[in-house]
């Protein structure tokens, strides 16, 4: 199974040349601009993995030829399954050279004046599929791009994000999502146009239809008309689409998919466990381009994060900038020349998450003026420190906390340590406690690519927040999808005789968060009856070391032939787990 990722290397581009019947005139100023006739997107949801097809037809209506740019803004996540041009009733699909030939190609065509393609995936933003498009005169093209993505549950919901950016306004566009679950479907919501990286809204698209062909199986329907989209924007839509679902699991935490062709998709996602204490530090940048309203939404955030912490949980709290400084209700720990008698970190920095605590911690960020340079690797250090003493300070405690740090950075490092790779070595050889490290790129100057690998190297991920209103919103909602940690250590365990080992994807997990999603997949040896077991699973819970056998449950068997595309489905939702994980690996 072959797969073509978004964010493909800057050495990729996708090339697409087809023969004109006639010659034109060597190419002049095109007086009318391509245009649009038609835009329709299709996102077909099966058991959470989409498969969404955007089309669109372009014309020329001038007597010359001219050049039109589309492109398509896919999730980070998705990969590009295919991509087809259709001119003069001739299909021609797409196929990978190297980026000098296919520009070579595509310059000679256009000379010529043939209808000719050329897409160049933006190096800046690998979510941006750019088409460049010369169109013969009075040409039509049709465009076909299939992206596939599996939706990862988030907050207890999943959400299908399809961003729609003609920028001009089209006589015919619609948007369908197909959403079909082996449960119930429940709490579907479909949201406002979001404009852009502004705020975010939670209020519902009250022109979008919902159908339910029955309880497992529902559609979402959004066609707007020329005179809707003017309404929102003179030059036309540029917008996401926003459809969020759960499932109702009916008390059943896993969910096992069987097809009679051998693959299995495993999901996991239990909702009535004890959540498991924690310890939280906060490594938070307050270097200088962290003043004004950055520095404010931070706050904004942190008041709302600390007033939400459980009160067994502990925290601590980390600043950084040309020096760091760690704060406890009764001392200041600091790493810039002090006094020989200055404290030195140790339990009284892991601080219990009381009123009293939390109000002080409040006063001090809010109070808090020194700004300087970046130094992110005596952040993490710090942070890692912290993370050490408490582990100490709950050795004899049953059940230490849950480790957690939150890092936040608006810039890249300019003091001590400065080359990003090795701050990622660095910062993984501390991390000895298998800490997961959660790190937040705040504005466009934080170096992601950095951050996102510091994170997966440290058994996490990294989020952008955006400059916005809503920032501070951003980072609230960032801290809930991992305030509530509910297994720890968690191993999935397959019957040898059963399930094919080499096929597995990742079955060894150091954190389930509530409202999130573990799934494993991968090719079934033998064929299995329901209520038959396969395995076994394993976790720590806050009650302590638990045991869950995985069973098939005869609700959840497909069968199929080879005619129908559940195998194709399943085996590309396998291909799809397979190659995000590997992935991460290389990225780590």
């Amino acid at each position: 199974l072959l797969l073509l990722q978004a964010h493909l290397s800057t050495l990729d581009t996708v090339s697409y040349v087809t023969r004109s019947r006639r010659s034109v005139a060597e190419d002049s100023d095109v007086k009318e601009k391509p245009i649009i006739r038609s835009l329709h997107i299709t996102s077909d949801i099966k058991y959470r993995y989409a498969t969404t097809l955007v089309s669109s037809r372009i014309v020329n209506p001038s007597d010359k030829a001219g050049e039109a740019v589309f492109y398509v803004i896919l999730p980070e996540t998705a990969f590009i399954s295919e991509f087809l041009m259709e001119v003069k009733d001739e299909v021609y699909k797409a196929h990978v050279k190297k980026k000098d030939e296919a520009k070579t190609e595509y310059d000679e065509a256009v000379q010529a004046g043939q209808s000719a393609g050329h897409v160049v995936l933006d190096t800046r933003d690998s979510n941006q599929f750019i088409v460049t498009v010369n169109i013969e005169a009075h040409g039509k093209v049709t465009f076909n791009l299939t992206y596939e993505q599996l939706l990862a549950r988030n907050l207890g919901v999943y959400t299908n994000t399809i961003n729609i950016n003609p920028q001009q306004i089209v006589e015919d566009m619609s948007v369908t999502v197909n959403i079909e679950e082996p449960f119930p479907i429940k709490d579907l919501e479909v949201f406002e146009l979001q404009v852009s990286n502004n705020s975010m809204t939670n209020k519902p698209n009250l022109f979008a239809i919902i159908e339910e062909k029955n309880p497992n199986h529902k559609s979402v329907v959004w066609s707007p008309t020329p005179e809707e989209q003017r309404s929102g924007d003179i030059a036309g839509i540029s917008c996401q689409f926003v459809v969020k679902y759960d499932v109702d699991r009916k008390g059943k935490e896993q969910q096992i998919i069987l097809v009679n062709e051998g693959y299995f998709v495993h999901f996991f996602a239990p909702e009535n466990l004890h959540p498991l204490r924690k310890h939280v530090v906060f490594v938070l940048d307050y270097s200088y381009s962290m003043r004004g309203r950055k520095r404010e939404q931070l706050e904004e955030a942190m008041f709302k994060i600390l007033s939400e912490l459980d009160s067994k949980d502990c925290f601590s709290i980390v600043n950084f900038h040309g020096y760091v400084e760690a704060w406890s209700p009764t001392s200041i720990y600091s790493s810039a020349p002090r006094p020989a008698d200055q404290p030195v970190l140790d339990g009284s920095f892991v601080i219990e998450a009381t009123p009293t605590n939390i109000a002080a911690a409040h006063s001090y960020l809010k109070n808090y003026t020194d700004l300087g340079s970046t130094n992110i690797m005596a952040g993490l250090r710090t942070g890692l420190q912290l993370i050490t003493v408490g582990f100490y300070f709950w050795d004899n405690y049953k059940g230490p906390p849950q480790p957690l740090i939150v890092f936040l950075t608006d810039g890249q490092p300019n003091v001590e340590m400065t080359d990003p790779n090795t701050i990622v070595n660095l910062t993984k050889s501390l991390n000895i406690n298998n800490c997961p490290i959660f790190s937040l790129a705040f504005g466009d100057d934080a170096d992601f690519n950095f951050l996102r690998k510091l994170s997966l190297s440290n058994h996490a991920f990294a989020r952008k927040i955006y400059e916005a209103a809503d920032a501070s919103d951003q980072l609230n909602n960032f801290y809930k999808s991992i305030s509530s940690p509910l297994l720890s250590n968690i191993t999935f365990t397959y019957t040898p005789d059963q399930v094919d080992y080499s096929s597995r994807t990742k079955v060894d997990f150091l954190v389930f968060f509530n409202g999130s999603e573990i799934v494993v997949a991968g090719k079934i040896n033998n064929q299995i009856k329901a209520k038959e077991t396969i395995g076994e699973l394993s976790g720590l819970t806050a009650n302590g070391p638990e045991k869950y056998p995985i069973v098939i449950d005869v609700m959840s068997i497909v069968s199929v032939t080879r005619s129908t595309k559940t195998v194709g489905h399943l085996e590309k939702m396998w291909a799809y787990l397979k190659i995000q994980q590997l992935l991460d690996e290389a990225d780590s």
